[in-house]
């Protein structure tokens, strides 16, 4: 089992897929919207079908609705079923990476709107300059770049830096588990600075 950074080249790529996928949902929601019929959740539909469009090695197993139960929007592919297993991932890290900046997207929950992926030194200072009274907590950072390690079980690690402002200000590289059934999950993080404006979720 060997840790891979995924390349600059990549990450930019992805990002920008993601960014077009963004610029055509808004698009098709505006040429098909009808005042009083479109549903709720035609943008959100439209923008997982249009993020799978452009996705190179992720795909889903049907297509991606969405339901609203009081405050809580669900997507799903199957009803009362799993949405995580209806997604084919490409045993490689960069598909594991950017299936997660996707799944977080389909997903859309307030502390992802919150996140930012940190992926260069600029973007570091960036993210430092718009903290609230930032403090290092460190210092030397090697690389900034996602790095994945694929596991023989079908799972994977994958660690990525991001900027976040859900609960607490901070900047970590934080570790996410990719179990066989395409399901991430908090594994940890390691703190590099935080600051005083973080918003309650």
């Amino acid at each position: 089992m060997t840790k891979s950074t995924v390349s600059g080249s990549d990450v930019d790529r992805i990002r920008d897929s993601i960014a077009r996928a963004h610029e055509l949902a808004a698009a098709q929601f505006r040429d098909t919207f009808v005042p009083g019929q479109t549903l709720p959740t035609a943008h959100l539909e439209i923008l997982a079908a249009a993020l799978l469009e452009y996705a190179e090695g992720v795909r889903a197993l049907g297509a991606i609705h969405y339901q609203i139960d009081d405050d809580t929007i669900a997507p799903f592919v199957v009803p009362d079923q799993p949405l995580f297993r209806y997604f084919d991932v490409e045993k490689n890290p960069t598909a594991v990476f950017e299936y997660w900046l996707i799944v977080s997207e389909i997903i859309g929950s307030t502390s992802w709107r919150m996140t930012t992926l940190i992926a260069t030194p600029e973007e570091y200072d960036i993210s430092l300059r718009r903290m609230r009274s930032p403090q290092i907590v460190r210092a030397l950072v090697v690389s900034f770049l996602p790095s994945v390690e694929m596991r023989d079980d079908g799972s994977a690690f994958l660690e990525a830096t991001v900027y976040s402002r859900a609960g607490e200000e901070r900047i970590e590289r934080r570790l996410l588990l990719l179990d066989p059934f395409n399901e991430f999950h908090f594994h940890g993080r390691e703190l590099i600075a935080e600051g005083r404006g973080g918003v309650r979720t």
